[in-house]
């Protein structure tokens, strides 16, 4: 197993392999000219890549979706480097790019550029305390919410404004007012059951454009492997008699939520149960 430092590193796909990189982006490259380029974030915890497989699928359908071709020879290069390095604690991600071209040009070269940085992902103690949501005021207007895309601008002024308001996430609606995710999440939602005592466990229903609504996140995906979840269109005023809410992504993996708007949930040990769930399958006891 190759080993990294626990400096910040960066490697590029060389046309062969994945290769240390010392240089830039080159300013050419429509990535950074136009933030034409799709991104996935995998956690490596315990020195390995969690979910290596399902990250590079979802890459390979993104890439499909957008025109920006991720090769076969680039998506073994990029498993073949995902299960033989061995990093620290922390955040890999990978930037497939338009490459050098006019602006509308077909994409026929494109690059792959990678950086791994340190970071502390939640604990036991962190989780049962959760995070704090925040309803946000405006509709999101355009198409392509949850792309994993150099087009983010949109999901950090959510963020932004969470923040700025004293939550750690905001909720994001379109204009029919249904419910797309959080900024950087997917949500988890528990809603009272009508048929039976209990809840059911949801997540916002996809829409009908490739890319619109929820994120295909591999954590996501990983709680459907514990249970039915339930894809449904959501509403604000479902979101208020919800019995717990946890928010999921690489990073996080599930976190529960406190409350929303100020108000708290009737039933948070459901989240919570699924939250310590992840962290014991996961190994990311005392990782923080």
């Amino acid at each position: 197993m190759l080993r990294a430092s626990s400096a910040p590193e960066f490697w590029h796909w060389n046309r062969g392999a994945i290769s240390p990189f010392h240089g830039g982006v080159p300013i050419s490259d429509r990535g950074f000219r136009y933030g034409q380029h799709l991104f996935e974030s995998i956690a490596f915890c315990k020195g390995r890549a969690l979910f290596a497989d399902e990250h590079l699928q979802r890459l390979d359908a993104a890439s499909r979706r957008v025109g920006i071709p991720a090769s076969g020879p680039l998506l073994s290069a990029l498993r073949r480097f995902l299960f033989s390095i061995s990093l620290p604690d922390g955040m890999l991600r990978i930037y497939l790019t338009a490459g050098v071209g006019a602006p509308a040009s077909p994409v026929k070269c494109p690059s792959c550029f990678l950086s791994w940085e340190d970071c502390k992902f939640p604990t036991s103690e962190s989780i049962s305390q959760g995070i704090v949501l925040k309803l946000h005021p405006k509709p999101f207007l355009g198409e392509g919410w949850g792309e994993k895309s150099g087009n983010y601008l949109p999901h950090l002024a959510v963020l932004e404004s969470a923040r700025s308001a004293g939550a750690d996430e905001a909720i994001v609606t379109n204009v029919k007012g249904r419910v797309l995710s959080c900024a950087m999440g997917n949500l988890l939602v528990w809603m009272p059951s009508s048929r039976r005592a209990g809840s059911v466990l949801c997540t916002p229903a996809p829409g009908r454009e490739p890319g619109f609504g929820p994120r295909a996140g591999v954590v996501l995906g990983w709680v459907r492997t514990q249970g039915v979840v339930n894809d449904r269109i959501l509403r604000v005023p479902d979101l208020l008699r919800a019995s717990a809410m946890a928010v999921t992504n690489s990073r996080l993996g599930v976190m529960p939520v406190s409350e929303l708007d100020g108000e708290k949930f009737p039933k948070p040990s459901l989240a919570l149960e699924l939250a310590q769930a992840y962290l014991q399958q996961h190994v990311l006891f005392g990782g923080a």
